[in-house]
C-alpha cells in the first residue's frame, strides 16, 4: 500500500511539473475579450452565411489566438517554452488567411484598414502595454470591422459595426474603474463622460437614421450602459468587498446580449 501511495504521489508531482512547463499561451485567459472577438464575426455570418465568411472567421479567431500567444511570449521575455503556441497559431492564421483569399481575393482591400489597427495592438504588446487604452481601442475597432468584412459593406453592416465599436470601446475604461484602476477618479470621469457622449450619439442616430439601421433599442441600451458605468464603481467602493471580475463579466454578458439584440 505504501508503494502504491508513493507511486500516486510521484505521478501527481510529475503531472504538476508538466502543467508548469506547458505554456500559458495555448488558450486565452482574457474571458472578457471573448465577446468582443466572437460577436462581430458571428453577426456577419448570421447576416451572410458563406464559405468565405466561415474561413474568414476562422482566420480571425486563429489570429486572436496568435496575438494572445505572442503577448504571453513577449511578457515572458521570449522564453522558448512559450514559442510553440506562437508558431502554431501564426501558421494556422496564415493558412486560413490564404484559403480565404483563394475563395475571394477581393477581401485583400480590407488589409490597409485592419493592418494598422493590428500593428498598434502588436506594438503596445511589444512595449509591454497589452492592456493599455490605445491597445484596447485598436483591438475593438479591428474586431468591430469584422461585421462588414464578413457580411459585406452594407449600410446595416456598418451601422452594426458602429454600435459594437461604441459598446466595446466603452468597456475598456469601464472595466479599469472596477479592477486595475479601482478608485481612480480620472478613469471614473473618463468612463462616465464617454458613456454620456455615447448615449447622446445613440439618440441622435436614432432620430436621424432609418429605424432599420438604428432601432429605438440602441438608445435604451445606451442609457443602461451609462447607468452601469456610473453605478458599478460607486456601489463597488461602498461594498465590503469590491465587485469581482466574475460578477463584472456576468453583468457584461447580459448587456452584450442586449446590445446584439438592439443592433439586429
Amino acid at each position: 500500500m505504501r508503494i502504491m501511495s508513493q507511486k500516486r504521489s510521484s505521478a501527481r508531482k510529475q503531472s504538476r511539473r508538466l502543467r508548469h512547463r506547458r505554456s500559458a499561451g495555448w488558450f486565452p485567459d482574457q474571458h472578457g475579450a471573448w465577446f468582443m472577438v466572437t460577436v462581430p464575426p458571428a453577426t456577419g455570418l448570421l447576416a451572410n452565411p458563406t464559405c468565405t465568411g466561415v474561413l474568414l472567421t476562422a482566420t480571425w479567431l486563429f489570429g486572436y489566438f496568435a496575438f494572445f500567444a505572442t503577448t504571453v511570449w513577449l511578457r515572458a521575455r521570449r522564453q522558448r517554452r512559450h514559442l510553440a503556441p506562437v508558431v502554431v497559431y501564426c501558421s494556422l492564421t496564415a493558412t486560413f488567411g490564404l484559403l480565404t483569399l483563394l475563395y475571394d481575393v477581393s477581401l485583400v482591400k480590407w488589409v490597409p484598414t485592419i493592418a494598422p489597427l493590428a500593428a498598434i495592438a502588436i506594438w503596445e504588446t511589444y512595449r509591454r502595454r497589452p492592456r493599455s487604452l490605445l491597445s484596447g481601442v485598436a483591438t475593438v475597432l479591428a474586431a468591430s470591422l469584422m461585421v462588414p468584412v464578413v457580411a459585406g459593406p452594407s449600410p446595416k453592416a456598418w451601422a452594426t459595426a458602429a454600435i459594437y465599436a461604441g459598446f466595446f470601446v466603452g468597456t475598456v475604461p469601464y472595466v479599469k474603474t472596477l479592477i486595475r484602476e479601482r478608485g481612480s477618479r480620472l478613469w471614473f470621469m473618463v468612463s462616465a463622460i464617454y458613456h454620456t457622449v455615447l448615449l447622446c450619439a445613440a439618440i441622435s442616430a436614432w432620430l436621424v437614421l432609418d429605424d432599420e439601421l438604428i432601432s429605438v433599442g440602441v438608445p435604451i441600451v445606451g442609457a443602461a450602459l451609462l447607468v452601469r458605468a456610473v453605478a458599478m464603481p460607486i456601489t463597488g467602493a461602498r461594498r465590503a468587498r469590491p465587485w469581482t471580475p466574475k460578477q463584472v463579466g456576468m453583468l457584461d454578458a447580459t448587456l452584450t446580449v442586449a446590445v446584439v439584440l438592439a443592433a439586429l
